[in-house]
């Protein structure tokens, strides 16, 4: 039964419509996308944390 199960499961998979596949392409791309702004926020925040605390080294000189 769980092989059939698979199976089924397969071919569900194999059968998906132009626009599904259309559709699921769009949303691995939207996390795609959403990952990589999340690192380049995180970088930028990294280096403006970096540079208040360059110029306060500065400034306390």
């Amino acid at each position: 039964m769980a092989t059939n199960l698979n199976n089924y499961s397969k071919e569900i998979q194999n059968n998906l419509s132009w626009d599904e596949k259309i559709i699921k392409a769009q949303l691995e791309q939207w996390i795609i996308d959403i990952q990589k702004k999340a690192d380049l926020e995180q970088r930028l925040q990294k280096a403006f944390e970096n540079s208040k605390s360059h110029v306060q080294s500065l400034s306390d000189m």
